[in-house]
């Protein structure tokens, strides 16, 4: 029988392949209804603000070892959002199969990170949420060519994209009858385990020493990830790349993210996790803020991809860093709190790139993100050096 981690990484990484090339779908998707930068930095909105309050429900129904049935919800709402978003024809079921889109994103990863603390030992944390990351980069990788396949024909066009999104809710159905097998139910031992201290409050556990500044490290790699992907496609159209172009420098962006989370555990043998912990905000602000400045594809690829291998450290490592700083039976819950923190920063920081977009221009969307980063990085550095 396969093992529950090797199922969770399977249903994992076909759920990510949808969420990415879906996202990009629908930003394409809504320059065909006619709408623009700010209409973008709306649905990017929208993919967060339900998930903004289905977070921490998620995560204490995981604590509860409810874990399978949240995951299979989330697989479920996926292939839901698919079909929302094909038989769309104006922004408005756009938007609804957007809200879907990223609820089913937020469940199934609320239960996949929280079935690392309830079936791991504390010292297997860096190796699963690695392992697991590792995964989400390969669906993340995989999601993106499959657009470039069905777009590279002559004359595809519109049509193209919906035979994509068929591909993509076939996907999704795939992730729905993996999540289903019996190996991914909660056992006994981990359910009591799981049961060991009281529940703490959201205040309680943004109180905890190093809670805040890891949420804030999280979040701004999150929205930077996804600012770059909702902007890209309009950046790429001013500069005359083609949808290919654009689907390979996000390619590049998921795969050096594989590349530097398949190599986590080897990496903090050699240098130490604060710094590990900073560069991944650090190292990714200055070519995310140079992209508008060396428009060129190569470069940009370039940039995104050395990006991309920082954000990859950077999120299995605030994975480690916010289950450490709380009790056994709250770990699901601080997980689902660092991703509350990832869906606030999704609905305010978009919004923001939103009207930035309308005033100043998609250039400084990139200029703007790359800020971000850095205050992220200095964010960290003060937090990690005052606990030493």
């Amino acid at each position: 029988m396969p093992s529950w981690f090797a199922l969770l990484c399977t249903a994992t990484g076909l759920s990510q392949a949808v969420f990415t090339a879906v996202r990009v779908i629908i930003s394409y998707r809504a320059l065909e209804f006619g709408g623009d930068g700010t209409t973008i930095g709306v649905l990017t909105a929208l993919y967060s603000l339900v998930p903004l309050l289905a977070a921490l429900p998620a995560g204490r129904a995981v604590d509860r070892s409810h874990a399978a049935a949240v995951f299979r919800i989330g697989c479920a709402t996926a292939v839901s959002a698919v079909v929302c978003v094909i038989f769309s024809t104006g922004l408005r079921q756009l938007a609804a199969g957007t809200i879907l889109l990223g609820l089913g994103h937020l469940l199934t990863v609320v239960a996949a990170q929280g079935y690392v603390p309830l079936m791991s030992d504390p010292g297997d944390y860096d190796r699963r949420f690695g392992g697991l990351t590792v995964w989400i980069s390969l669906g993340q990788s995989a999601g993106v060519p499959i657009i470039a396949l069905f777009s590279s024909r002559p004359h595809s066009g519109s049509a193209a994209l919906t035979e994509t999104l068929w591909v993509m809710a076939v996907l999704a159905g795939i992730a729905t009858a993996v999540s289903l097998h019996p190996a991914l139910r909660i056992s006994r031992r981990s359910s009591e385990h799981a049961a060991n201290g009281p529940n703490q409050s959201m205040i309680e556990m943004l109180s905890t020493t190093g809670m805040r500044p890891a949420v804030f490290s999280s979040l701004i790699v999150l929205t930077s990830m996804d600012l770059t992907a909702a902007y890209l496609p309009i950046f790429g159209q001013r500069f005359g790349y083609s949808v290919l172009t654009v689907t390979v420098i996000l390619t590049a962006r998921a795969a050096a993210s594989v590349v530097s989370r398949f190599f986590l555990t080897d990496m903090l043998r050699l240098a130490s996790r604060k710094w590990l912990l900073i560069s991944g905000t650090l190292c990714s602000a200055l070519p995310i803020a140079l992209i508008p400045a060396i428009p060129n594809p190569i470069v940009v690829t370039a940039f995104m991809a050395g990006a991309g291998f920082f954000w990859g450290l950077a999120q299995p490592l605030t994975m480690t860093w916010v289950a450490g700083l709380v009790s056994p039976a709250n770990r699901a819950s601080a997980l689902s709190l660092r991703l509350t923190g990832n869906r606030l920063g999704q609905v305010v920081i978009p919004l923001t790139a939103g009207a930035v977009a309308g005033s100043a221009g998609t250039d400084a969307v990139f200029i703007f993100t790359g800020g971000l980063l850095a205050s992220a990085a200095l964010s960290t550095w003060r937090a990690l050096s005052r606990t030493r």
